[in-house]
């Protein structure tokens, strides 16, 4: 292997590899920052790599290998690959010859992201046979078929419209979108009543509409030649986060009357908007599942878009139809034969999955649902950002029953959703509690909201105390917001060095000198604020504070900054010891007031 990345033209192989499962080929697809930390990745990848590539894949990159991926990406750019060949270890722990594929991914105002794909290297002869093989039978199988197909490229602004003949394509037309529509219409091949479907049709596929069909009277396809009823039914599809591309199929009829049968099984369960199953069909499906009482697992996944209310309020139903589309688009991709999904309500869906092997394979399925679906528009709308909170349930080890079954997945969900969102919760009746039901053994009450409640009247008491005069001991203080949150530690830094100054816990901090390198208070909100869900966030972001923090055991916390006049007096760190943690909103909120409240009294109390 040389030190440098380079362009593959041709798959090479190791007959060794030959005994190597086909699935092994393909061990995923991600995007990554230039820390390389993981901003998406589908199932596959997270099947392979597992915990490590969380939050970023620079660990599972053997050091001896890291600069030709590193050099891959620095050459990158938008619609051309870059290639090498790596070392990564994955769940197993073994260290195996990964083919790496780096592009370069532009979003607009933010930051370069990288589209990486990695493939099993010793599979690569194995399945290109088999592959060869397999697309020999479906172009047969296209050859059948009497509809034709059409293409749009958003790189090239070409339509292309071909009929497949077993291994050949036949092109009918490969030019501009606009040149084929103006010359369709010039010369007469659409007549008058249509040329604004036509000119409609024309518009939805330049513009990338996620879904669409246009019927009208045209001789477009025989130039001229034959007028006919011609359905255009088209999709826009991304094979990748930032690779989309259009297609479809051109059904011709002899009149309107003559078009094809509409399948009514399937519109009777299909949903219609986002091509999933409809509540009654996936309801009816998974009960039939647990009726055969099956010797394996059976997850339940309800799925609820953030927010999906303010999406449809804020930017419209159209967008909120496409967010719908793209969502169910994600999910069929990422369970695809292990489960089933249908959608149950305007953002809600439920997933039935049956062949995963055990919970970290649940995982991987989440986690690449999870950060596809926030990833989807990330450069869609500034500061626009999609997210989805799942709750998960399993059989039989939660329950025999559906809707016991049910109601603890959205048990979890609701969990999921107070947490801060955009995050899964897999139940566990331990943890969680068992769901509660009204007497007709029907309604899941999902919270007495007394945690929540307990929270917000400590700081309602806090403020009055305040009001009325009543400073309370800062030491007393801080045990008390330790305890009232579950927090491992509370640690007050100041000073030029950063020391510590007050400690409630048993954090090993001694010091928070990173606070000042680095430019890292450039992290933190107007509001003071510096939240860290998982220590790993800060590898390869700023390697110097992560490894202070690591040193210390922490990790996670949320940080508040204590200034006056504009100048960095402290830092109060609310910290959990050798855990992480997801914070949530309403915790992250109180902690802005808290820590407002506690650098006031070390304020007035001449601390600082």
């Amino acid at each position: 292997m040389t030190n440098s990345c380079w362009e593959l033209s041709k798959g090479s192989g190791d007959m060794k590899g030959d005994f190597l499962s086909e699935r092994l080929y393909s061990v995923g697809r991600a995007v990554v920052d230039r820390s390389f930390h993981t901003q998406s990745g589908n199932e596959a990848f997270f099947a392979f790599f597992g915990n490590d590539v969380t939050y970023s894949i620079r660990r599972t990159i053997c050091d001896e290998d890291y600069p030709r991926i590193l050099e891959c990406m620095e050459n990158a750019s938008v619609g051309n690959f870059r290639r090498t060949v790596i070392r990564m270890k994955g769940v197993s722990g073994e260290l195996r010859w990964i083919l790496a594929s780096v592009r370069l991914v532009l979003t607009e105002g933010r930051e370069p992201l990288y589209s990486m794909s990695f493939s099993d290297v010793f599979s690569l002869e194995s399945l290109a046979y088999s592959r060869q093989r397999q697309l020999s039978e479906y172009r047969y199988l296209l050859s059948l078929v009497s509809d034709l197909a059409f293409e749009y490229s958003f790189e090239t602004r070409k339509i292309r419209i071909y009929m497949f003949d077993c291994f050949r394509e036949i092109v009918l037309f490969d030019e501009e979108l606009e040149q084929w529509r103006k010359n369709a219409i010039d010369q007469g091949y659409v007549l008058t009543r249509y040329i604004e479907t036509f000119n409609a049709l024309c518009r939805d596929i330049q513009s990338g509409v996620y879904r669409f069909d246009h019927e009208l009277e045209t001789s477009v396809l025989t130039e001229g030649k034959t007028k006919e009823f011609c359905l255009f039914r088209g999709i826009t599809r991304y094979d990748d986060p930032d690779s989309r591309k259009v297609t479809g199929i051109v059904s011709v009829v002899s009149s309107r009357s003559g078009g094809k049968e509409v399948n009514l099984a399937l519109e009777a369960n299909r949903d219609s908007l986002s091509g999933l199953l409809n509540k009654r069909a996936i309801t009816a499906f998974a009960q039939e599942i647990l009726d055969d009482e099956p010797r394996h697992s059976v997850s339940f996944v309800i799925l609820d878009i953030d927010d999906f209310t303010d999406i449809n309020n804020g930017y419209g139903h159209l967008f909120g139809d496409e967010v719908i589309y793209t969502v169910a688009r994600i999910i069929k991709t990422e369970i695809g034969s292990r489960g089933i999904a249908g959608r149950i309500s305007g953002g809600g869906f439920l997933i039935v999955l049956e062949e995963i092997r055990d919970e970290e394979d649940l995982r991987s399925v989440l986690r690449a649902i999870r950060t596809n679906i926030e990833f989807s528009f990330a450069d869609r709308f500034e500061k626009f950002r999609l997210t989805c909170s799942m709750g998960v349930s399993t059989y039989p080890i939660d329950s025999r029953d559906y809707d016991e079954l049910f109601m603890q997945a959205d048990k979890a969900l609701y969990i999921a959703q107070e947490k801060g969102q955009n995050r899964y919760v897999i139940y566990d009746v331990v943890k969680h509690g068992p769901v509660q039901k009204d007497i007709g053994n029907r309604i899941a009450f999902l919270s007495s909201k007394s945690e929540s409640s307990e929270k917000l009247g400590f700081v309602s008491g806090l403020a009055e105390s305040l009001v009325l005069g009543r400073i309370p001991d800062i030491s007393v203080l801080l045990e008390q917001v330790r305890v009232q949150f579950g927090l491992d530690d509370i640690c007050v830094f100041s000073g030029s060095d950063m020391g510590l100054m007050l400690s409630c816990g048993n954090a090993a901090s001694k010091s928070a000198a990173y606070l000042l390198e680095n430019s890292y208070t450039d992290r933190f909100t107007g509001d003071g604020l510096f939240v860290i869900d998982n220590v790993n966030e800060l590898e390869g972001r700023d390697d110097n504070a992560f490894a202070q923090l690591v040193a210390q055991n922490i990790g996670g916390a949320v940080q508040y900054l204590i200034t006056e006049d504009g100048m960095i007096k402290g830092m109060i760190s609310f910290c959990y010891i050798d855990r992480f943690n997801k914070w949530s909103v309403a915790d992250i909120n109180y902690f802005a007031i808290i820590g407002r409240v506690i650098s006031a009294i070390l304020k007035k109390q001449a601390f600082i």
